[in-house]
């Protein structure tokens, strides 16, 4: 099992700049390579407080020249957002500068704010999604793309820049649910990419159940087929540190929720925190949640192993203005006291 960690790069004090989340995520970064983690990945939010990193690939390449060996992913490229054939260029030369490290998460979008602010109805999120990845397959595939689609339309043109990866990985999040997509995942060879949060491992391994069901109907093993969840972790013995991390979990969740929704409630560039009906207690966090000490998380992640068998685990490890030092002591002790108890992350393979 690969271990990646997950960058959001949230706002919650007004009095941090976002020039400081953004020093410290980089420094995230490089703590995770020095840590042994195999990925870090980047994720891509507009106008809000909940992330300020507005393009993951620009971060990717950043963070290629601080680091030499760690894996950079997309978590994730909101294909709706892109013109595609600008896209595959910008990942085959992501790709090149880190020396074969890019993975590539792809999704389709959620938070009706972004589309309103990037010009995209939200209503063509799903058909603008799926024609964009047409072209990013057809420009994994060869060098040269012609496609012709409602909002894709592509002359023959060929693409003299390539990823420097022979099958460079692509990460799907998002819509499982949808039999269509999940057929595609199988066909295609994606690796399903879940956020599961706190979700109890069973639940997580009936959301695997239907992409083992295609992969076998492909003609793949289903068993050992890739699958990457991500959890919410923070390691600490304190429980006053234990209970104020859960109170910042459930701030992240509030806020995604209400911009999902639509219902977010702005205040200048920041989204207030608003109770939505079903929120979990703190307390109930404290129950599901990987926030304890190294025991109890060794436990709830061997569940995971168990019942899930997950390829890849993203650790969301700085929610909710959590401070630098505490992200990157959470982040230590895992290594430290955690990761010797599971199976050791795969090495970075050379393509």
């Amino acid at each position: 099992m690969e271990i990646g960690l997950f960058l959001l790069q949230q706002m919650r004090e007004r009095t941090v700049p976002a020039a400081q989340v953004v020093r410290e995520t980089i420094d995230q970064a490089v703590l995770a390579e020095a840590l042994g983690f195999h990925t870090v990945w980047f994720a891509e939010h507009h106008f809000a407080n909940l992330g300020m990193c507005p393009s993951p690939l620009l971060m990717a390449a950043h963070a290629a020249a601080r680091t030499t060996r760690i894996r950079l992913g997309t978590g994730v490229v909101v294909l709706p957002f892109y013109n595609p054939m600008r896209l595959v260029d910008e990942v085959a030369y992501v790709d090149v500068l880190s020396g074969g490290r890019l993975t590539l998460g792809v999704g389709s979008g959620s938070h009706r704010h972004e589309f309103a602010g990037l010009g995209v109805p939200i209503a063509e999120a799903r058909a603008r999604f799926e024609e964009a990845l047409d072209v990013v397959d057809l420009a994994l595939a060869g060098d040269r793309v012609e496609y012709r689609g409602r909002f894709v339309d592509v002359p023959p043109t060929h693409l003299p820049l390539r990823p420097l990866q022979t099958r460079l990985p692509v990460y799907l999040a998002g819509l499982a649910k949808d039999p269509a997509m999940v057929e595609r995942v199988a066909r295609r060879g994606y690796t399903p990419f879940l956020s599961a949060m706190w979700m109890p491992a069973a639940a997580v391994a009936a959301v695997r159940a239907p992409f083992d069901a295609a992969r076998r109907a492909a003609g793949r093993e289903a068993g050992t087929g890739a699958f990457a969840i991500q959890r919410l972790v923070y390691v600490t013995d304190d429980k006053a540190d234990a209970s104020d991390a859960a109170e910042r979990a459930l701030f992240t969740h509030r806020i995604v929720a209400g911009l999902k929704a639509g219902t977010g409630r702005f205040a200048g560039g920041y989204v207030e925190e608003e109770a939505h009906p079903g929120d979990p207690t703190v307390d109930e966090i404290l129950a599901k949640a990987m926030i304890g000490p190294p025991e109890r998380i060794v436990a709830l992640l061997q569940d995971d192993m168990t019942e899930v068998a997950p390829s890849h685990l993203s650790l969301f490890m700085s929610f909710g203005g959590l401070d630098h030092g505490r992200v990157a002591h959470s982040m230590q002790r895992f290594a430290d006291e955690v990761l010797p108890h599971l199976a050791q992350p795969a090495a970075v393979a050379a393509d």
